[in-house]
């Protein structure tokens, strides 16, 4: 059964210079066949293989 479903991540404060850590939230009927296989920043920066 094909079904829409959306991605999402919440925001995360984190000062200048520090590490953030990011947790992509999948919906739970799709978690088992999704990957994922890049980030994409707001500044249009992509971030994919090993890069996380």
């Amino acid at each position: 059964v094909w079904q829409d479903y959306e991605v999402r991540v919440n925001d995360e404060f984190v000062l200048r210079g520090n590490a953030a850590l990011l947790k992509c939230l999948v919906p739970s009927y799709v978690s088992d066949v999704v990957q994922i296989e890049s980030w994409t920043s707001s500044q249009g920066e992509v971030f994919g293989g090993t890069d996380w």
